[in-house]
């Protein structure tokens, strides 16, 4: 038994097991599927009153929105991305006057910090702190050497 853990392969089944599990939780789609229309499906879908609710989150030079609608008396999800333009905003606020939508999210951009700024920012201090310590005890240590009396 003791043999088993001492090999190598024994590590890397564990290691291949433990990516497949990470892989599967992070792409594993969670929930209902959601139906992707194109921008002119939205547009009529959204001017015959079939959306219920709505949550439109800016990204760069597009809108991704996602909602519901109404599709043969049940309740269906969607996704669509959309160009950023006047065209778009004025056409789902108007569509939401008219047909009294649900809610309308807008979420602020995102901003995006590099994962090396991450890295620094988060690590760097706990570097800084452990060089400083190292250098105190280093200088103690010459401080104490100096101090001994010589024969």
């Amino acid at each position: 038994m003791k043999a088993i853990f001492r090999t190598k392969f024994f590590y890397v089944i564990i290691l291949a097991v433990l990516l497949a599990a990470g892989f599967g939780f992070t792409h594993y789609e969670h929930g209902e599927k959601k139906e992707t229309l194109t921008d002119a499906e939205f547009y009529s879908t959204l001017e015959a009153g079939k959306v219920t609710s709505l949550k439109l989150e800016p990204k760069k030079s597009v809108y991704e929105i996602s909602g519901r609608l109404k599709a043969d008396g049940k309740d269906q999800s969607f996704n669509v991305i959309v160009p950023n333009s006047e065209f778009a905003l004025n056409t789902i606020n108007r569509a939401a006057d008219e047909h009294n939508i649900e809610q309308i999210v807008m979420i602020p951009p995102d901003t995006d910090v590099s994962g090396w700024v991450t890295v620094l920012t988060t690590t760097l201090p706990f570097i800084l702190l452990l060089i400083m310590v190292f250098v105190i005890v280093l200088m103690l240590r010459v401080i104490k050497r100096w101090n001994r009396p010589r024969y």
